[in-house]
């Protein structure tokens, strides 16, 4: 039932994914361009600010902090800003950067754990704290995305249609 389901949504948005899915590989383009062209000093910045949380990470106050619930809170966060968005005119363009961002902040965060951890130990973390995490975390915000377009869509269709029967009405009885 659920692949069936499954089946029909891939089929129905197959080139809204298709869309989705290149800005996010954009965004991860745009964080290793971002991270090649940057100075010296952002990088080192970067690199050591990365290096405290993880040390701060490793005490025992940050160990009391509910890392999930302020992961929830987050995402929650995001979602009500993509739901006011899709109600925009034009929230579809800013859904589009907010994934092509999410996509950078993934690839920047990527290399900054490569530089920490070096080679082999960066390919364990980013397996264990990029890839994991995403497995389902990329699925679920192209889902909400494209639904979040798809209601962006269905609010302005009408406004649109309208709009255009109007001035074609209005232009209609002006000539005539």
């Amino acid at each position: 039932m659920l692949k069936k389901w499954l089946k029909e949504y891939v089929v129905l948005n197959k080139r809204e994914i298709i869309m989705v899915i290149s800005l996010l590989l954009l965004g991860c383009t745009l964080g290793i361009v971002m991270y090649a062209f940057s100075s010296e000093t952002i990088r080192t910045i970067t690199i050591n600010g990365a290096k405290e949380v993880l040390e701060i990470s490793k005490s025992e106050t940050y160990l009391k902090t509910n890392i999930i619930a302020n992961g929830i809170s987050s995402n929650i966060i995001l979602i009500v800003v993509l739901a006011l968005l899709s109600m925009t005119l034009f929230g579809k363009w800013i859904i589009y950067i907010i994934v092509m961002l999410k996509g950078a902040a993934l690839s920047f965060y990527t290399i900054v754990l490569f530089n920490i951890f070096g080679a082999l130990w960066g390919i364990v973390t980013t397996l264990l704290l990029v890839v994991l995490v995403n497995v389902l975390y990329i699925p679920a915000l192209i889902f909400l995305v494209i639904n979040f377009l798809e209601i962006n869509f269905n609010i302005f269709k009408t406004r649109i249609i309208n709009s255009f029967n109007t001035c074609l009405y209005r232009s209609l009885i002006v000539i005539f």
